[in-house]
């Protein structure tokens, strides 16, 4: 019927706990990292949660508190509106064996969890209530108070330079490395070469650039030749009357002629005159603004 779990033999309840035990223990049994992501969200279904109920017994001390702050990560919506089977009770069963277990840390995050599947809040009441809390609480006040004296600086520290605070407070210990980067970012990696592409190319405008158009033009200027007087614009050839005969060749025969392009350029340029050629320049505007006035 829905909502019952269904009856297994003996063989296949032990063959389904140990796979879902060796399962968990290649999730979550790595030592180098001692918090859940909120990856195993995604992992934790409803399933596999009813299988972890039978075989929480045999797994081990981490991978029981990776398991517990895992479901910390579990959607509410996930938890309440899940009506076959019945994940809200499964993992109240899991903390249940939980705070019965021998280790203490174990013990004290199953006592922090036993209001969360109902509720959605924490336990935080626990100082008074449980002495294995308080043992937990007396280890980590020692471990702080062996740190706390050389982590604390005097208040004078952020006014002073560094030859200063070495005298007030003696030769600073240098900070611990926790962790190194295998390897550098990808952003980094682009960014380098973004700017050694950039020095190439300004490099290689600066190589490129050398003397400057207008002084290389001076040079290609030709010299003028002051000897000789300016041409004039060509005249254009009369109009001609379409129906006019012509008076050369058919035009079977005729060859065409390029038009000569010397005629049609115009010198240009500043032209040297002497004394006596700009006296008659003078005397010839003299004499047209007479024939104009008269």
């Amino acid at each position: 019927m829905p909502g019952q779990r269904r009856a297994l033999s003996p063989k296949m309840a032990s063959m389904r706990e140990s796979d879902t035990g060796l399962w968990l223990h290649n999730k979550l049994g790595a030592t180098d990292e001692l918090w859940a992501p909120p990856s195993i969200a995604s992992l934790l279904t409803a399933a596999v949660i009813d299988n972890i109920r039978l075989c929480f017994h045999g797994l081990s001390s981490a991978v029981k508190l990776k398991l517990l702050l895992g479901t910390l990560h579990l959607p509410r919506r996930t938890v309440d509106e899940h009506p076959l089977l019945q994940m809200k009770g499964a993992l109240m069963e899991i903390i249940q064996l939980a705070s019965l277990d021998s280790d203490p840390w174990v013990l004290m995050v199953a006592d922090i969890l036993k209001s969360f599947p109902d509720t959605g809040s924490l336990n935080l009441e626990l100082e008074e209530q449980n002495p294995n809390v308080q043992d937990i609480l007396g280890e980590l006040r020692e471990k702080v108070g062996e740190c706390e004296a050389s982590a604390m600086l005097p208040l004078e520290c952020q006014y002073l330079n560094k030859n200063a605070l070495t005298t007030l407070a003696g030769p600073l210990t240098p900070p611990v490395k926790h962790f190194q980067l295998k390897r550098k970012p990808k952003s980094a990696t682009l960014r380098a070469e973004l700017l050694q592409k950039s020095t190439e190319t300004a490099q290689q405008l600066k190589r490129s650039a050398g003397v400057p158009f207008h002084a290389k033009g001076r040079g290609l200027l030709r010299k003028m030749d002051t000897t000789t007087p300016l041409k004039g614009i060509p005249k254009q050839a009369p109009f001609r009357s379409p129906t006019a005969p012509s008076v050369f060749s058919p035009t079977g025969n005729r060859t065409p002629i390029p038009p000569s392009r010397t005629l049609l350029r115009k010198e240009r340029g500043v032209k040297l005159l002497d004394i006596s050629e700009l006296d008659m320049v003078g005397a010839g505007r003299e004499a047209k603004r007479r024939r104009k006035t008269l």
